[in-house]
């Protein structure tokens, strides 16, 4: 959509424009924002993130002014900036360890080797999901880390909801085969 075509159609009416414009431009902002905040934030945080997005295009437009271009430049540098604060709020907020009492004890059962390897398992886990490339690295993603279903993951990579399970299928034999080829030995279901 043209800076043309939006502001003829925010003339006759600014509420279907607005419909439009969000729309047309819902997908390219959602991969901006997932982009950014996939490492750090939750589905929530991502959801809103890209309507603050929205928000602040509706907002910051400026309707006085006049170019012939599209629009996906000024939607882009608003979402990539809108996401890299929401970002560094999550980032910030993440290592907050909150007490509630002076006489809390922290556990000490928990075997530090066994953390140390549950570490190394998922740095591990994460590199090699991302060397599957795209887009089955972003589906194992979506559906283990985000609790996404087939259905919503489809929508999000314009594909049938078969073709994202059989592609996830696939990329879990191969995450396994890479998992052993690492030296790790899991058992089939635990990855």
């Amino acid at each position: 959509m043209t800076d043309n075509e939006y502001r003829k159609m925010y003339d006759k009416d600014p509420c279907k424009a607005q419909t439009a414009l969000f729309d047309e431009y819902l997908s390219y902002v959602y991969a901006i924002v997932y982009n950014k905040l996939r490492s750090c934030g939750s589905r929530e945080d991502i959801e809103e993130c890209v309507e603050d997005v929205f928000s602040a295009v509706f907002i910051s437009y400026d309707r006085s002014t006049c170019f012939n271009g599209d629009l996906k430049g000024f939607i882009g540098t608003i979402a990539n900036r809108t996401a890299v604060q929401m970002y560094r709020k999550l980032v910030r907020h993440s290592d907050t360890i909150y007490i509630d009492n002076e006489n809390t004890d922290i556990a000490d059962d928990e075997r530090i080797d066994e953390s140390a390897e549950r570490r190394v398992l998922k740095t591990t886990l994460l590199k090699l999901i991302k060397s599957l490339g795209e887009p089955d690295s972003d589906i194992i993603i979506q559906k283990y880390y985000y609790n996404l279903n087939s259905g919503e993951i489809a929508q999000k990579h314009s594909m049938s909801p078969a073709t994202v399970r059989m592609r996830c299928s696939r990329a879990l034999k191969k995450l396994k085969e890479l998992l052993a080829a690492e030296g790790f030995d899991i058992e089939e279901g635990n990855i």
